[in-house]
């Protein structure tokens, strides 16, 4: 017996390998359902952002969630034994700590990390999650992730430190600035005087499938010679990349409004 599950994911695929947008009734008849139960169903999928509505022309099609999800599972398969060594390199490089994370529901969550040799230093437990928008490997994320992404972390933006940026449009443009050079450069917009580079790893489509940061207090941060860091952390995060058998495009994020 068909659950609704089954019935949802069959018509997710049959949206999936169609040639183009596709209407009701050829869905309907696609999946062997009734117009009305796959309608429904349709609704549904729209309102969890993995299918596309257009009216005027009355057609489906999926969203780059579905895209997005799969991209971001690929590359974390073998995340961490892939990251491992390019971390340890990266943390012998610059001398401060090395965060590994990836998008879990909208959050940073931290899978890995290498601590700075240094006596004070920043410490984040792995494990731990973190907001995307005011953290530099969060920032470096959300760049190239995908418009329904980065319009759903714009509606919901909360002050944590003076710092951080909670108006959409100068998100927006942050955003932009970060997907033009390649990497993010975040200071205190989380927790006060800490500064970070970060920069995503990219897989399909230039969808970003997990982020590497070099963080440390702004003081000594500052004192550092900034470009080294940020070459040796674009180096880590094409290494990474590669080691995953991912291969970067042409990010699909938006440019800003």
């Amino acid at each position: 017996m068909e659950t609704t599950v089954v019935k949802a994911l069959t018509l997710l695929e049959a949206l999936a390998f169609s040639d183009g947008p596709a209407t009701l009734t050829s869905l309907a008849q696609t999946c062997g359902q009734t117009k009305s139960n796959t309608h429904r169903l349709l609704k549904t999928l729209e309102e969890c952002r993995y299918v596309r509505q257009d009216a005027q022309a009355r057609t489906y099609e999926p969203t780059l969630k579905l895209w997005e999800l799969g991209t971001r599972f690929f590359g974390r398969s073998n995340l961490r034994a892939a990251a491992a060594p390019h971390l340890l390199a990266l943390a012998k490089a610059t001398g401060e700590s090395i965060y590994l994370s990836t998008i879990v529901d909208d959050e940073v969550i931290y899978i890995d990390k290498v601590e700075s040799r240094h006596a004070v230093r920043t410490h984040v437990e792995v494990g731990h999650r973190a907001p995307l928008y005011c953290t530099g490997t969060g920032k470096a994320q959300l760049a190239f992730s995908s418009e329904e992404t980065i319009d759903r972390i714009c509606a919901n933006l909360v002050a944590y430190t003076d710092n951080t940026v909670t108006n959409p449009t100068v998100l927006r443009h942050q955003l932009a600035e970060i997907r033009a050079r390649g990497y993010a450069t975040t200071c205190g917009e989380w927790r006060p005087g800490v500064l970070a580079h970060a920069a995503p790893i990219r897989g399909l489509a230039g969808i970003a499938v997990a982020g590497i940061s070099v963080v440390g207090p702004e003081e000594r941060m500052r004192r550092a010679d900034a470009e080294a860091q940020v070459d040796a952390l674009l180096e880590a995060a094409t290494n990474i990349a590669e080691a995953l058998g991912l291969t970067a495009a042409e990010p699909v994020a938006p440019a800003p409004n």
